[in-house]
């Protein structure tokens, strides 16, 4: 009895196909389907596959009767490496998926007036695509619709556009200029990837940004985001290597990991009070980057947030900071640090390879320090820890110079059990630094007596001073 049913349900559909699509027709030119019920017909295919013009009929007439042409099929003509102009009937409501996809020689298309979505990959490739007419009711351009579409240099943006989809123009050449219409809410991932569009102006209703949405845009310059928007995929704004300022919404919701990361020449944010974390790799390799005010709600650092920022030399860190991530200020060049009272972790690599770091004040609160967290910072001096209780400190926290010379300055009654305290033993100078003497000076030509810091007696040179705070010796002339 189900097999029977099956069978039943298979004809029945083969019946529904047929009465949609009631059969196959050709003229010279191109292949339909027609619909005996319904009354209209699809291009399916052409005949003439090396044309370089095509003019697609508004209707068909077969056996006496009359079916208007309302849709281009899947891929119908795709693959048409002649082709170079083609005339589509203002019947046509429909333009289905890849429809005109590699036509590599096509040079300009209007599409229809009746057509309200560019279906997905519909022109992509169409590598020599230089003027685009889309129709005045267009609601959405579809996934891949002009991909690869080299040289766009007319196009215009009707105004009843709500959505631009995913890659929707990714690899496309198009104007300087590209002013999305106030209806346009949605741009999906990577839709303007690599366009190098020098200016977008995005609408205010603009809700979402698609993951490397506006990626790799070599000249683009600066970006103001409406207030509407409320999230903003992974990478969006990736590799713009132009991009000098940003100022993002206030009331942002969620915003993905490298928004901004390989923005060579950023130099300015803008940072939005309704977000309380800065994800991993935002601003990673924005080696312009010379200030960021970071609003004090922010609660979380991620990790390489700050990576390789080399022009980033002062930082405020939000008094409400909790963490701090892996490598998120790797690299940098920051001077001083001194953290918020109620900051708990700082993670491996953290404040790796910063050369002007010399002070540095890690709070009470902190109760774990990630391996190679202050390492290779040839310059730290001073290390004052504020916490009774030594904080886990992981392998090669501080670079083996910084555990010889530098001092690290702990509550009194704690000098002992950080000197027991796995890694923070390493440190020759706890709240102390016994040089033997303080200051040596030789005010004539004849050798002294040089004390080194253990108060061993060696061969002096003319005229030196030892420097009680840095134990270098100092020439006098």
């Amino acid at each position: 009895m189900r097999l029977l049913k099956i069978i039943l349900a298979f004809v029945f559909l083969l019946s529904t196909n047929s009465a949609i699509y009631g059969a196959d027709y050709s003229d010279s030119n191109f292949t339909y389907k027609y619909s005996k019920t319904q009354k209209f017909a699809r291009v399916e295919t052409t005949k003439k596959k090396t044309a370089t013009s095509l003019t697609i009929p508004s209707k068909i007439t077969v056996s006496g009767v009359s079916y208007p042409v309302t849709q281009i099929g899947d891929y119908a003509l795709s693959d048409l490496q002649n082709l170079k102009s083609v005339t589509i009937p203002s019947s046509v409501t429909e333009i289905r998926s890849g429809a005109f996809s590699n036509c590599f020689e096509l040079r300009s298309v209007k599409i229809p007036s009746k057509v309200t979505k560019i279906s997905d990959y519909c022109f992509s490739m169409c590598l020599e695509l230089t003027e685009v007419s889309l129709p005045k009711g267009l609601v959405e351009i579809g996934e891949g619709a002009f991909m690869y579409c080299g040289k766009i240099e007319i196009i215009n943006w009707p105004s009843t556009l709500t959505k631009v989809g995913g890659y929707a123009f990714n690899g496309a050449k198009l104007p300087e200029l590209v002013a999305l219409p106030a209806a346009c809410v949605e741009v999906g991932d990577e839709a303007f990837r690599a366009t190098d569009v020098v200016n977008f102006q995005l609408p205010s209703k603009m809700t979402s940004i698609g993951k490397k949405a506006f990626a790799d845009n070599g000249n683009l310059l600066g970006l103001t985001m409406p207030t509407s928007v409320n999230t903003i995929g992974d990478l969006a704004f990736f590799g713009n290597n132009e991009l000098m300022y940003v100022t993002l919404p206030q009331t942002i919701g969620r915003m993905g990991e490298g928004v901004f990361m390989d923005c060579d020449k950023m130099n300015q944010v803008y940072w939005s009070p309704s977000l309380t974390t800065v994800p991993n790799r935002t601003f990673s390799r924005c080696e312009e980057l010379e200030w960021i005010t970071l609003p004090d709600n922010v609660t979380s650092i991620g990790d390489e947030a700050f990576c390789e920022c080399y022009s980033l030399k002062e930082f405020h860190f939000p008094t409400q900071l909790k963490t701090i991530g892996n490598n998120a200020f790797d690299n940098c060049n920051l001077g001083e640090v001194t953290f918020p009272s109620g900051l708990t972790k700082i993670g491996d690599a953290a404040f790796y390879a910063n050369s002007r770091l010399e002070t540095l004040t890690i709070p009470a609160s902190v109760t774990e320090i990630g391996s190679h967290a202050f390492d290779y910072n040839p310059h730290l001096d001073t290390i004052k820890v504020e916490s009774a209780t030594p904080p886990i400190l992981g392998s090669d926290g501080f670079n083996q110079y910084t555990y010889f010379s530098a001092m690290l300055m702990v509550p009194e009654q704690s000098v002992m059990a950080y000197k027991r305290a796995g890694e923070w033993c390493n440190f020759q100078y706890i709240n102390d630094r016994p040089t033997g003497i303080d200051e040596i000076f030789s005010e004539n030509d004849d050798e002294k007596d040089l004390y080194d810091l253990q108060g061993r007696r060696s061969t002096s040179s003319k005229g030196f001073k030892i420097n009680p705070r840095t134990r270098r010796v100092e020439i006098r002339r």
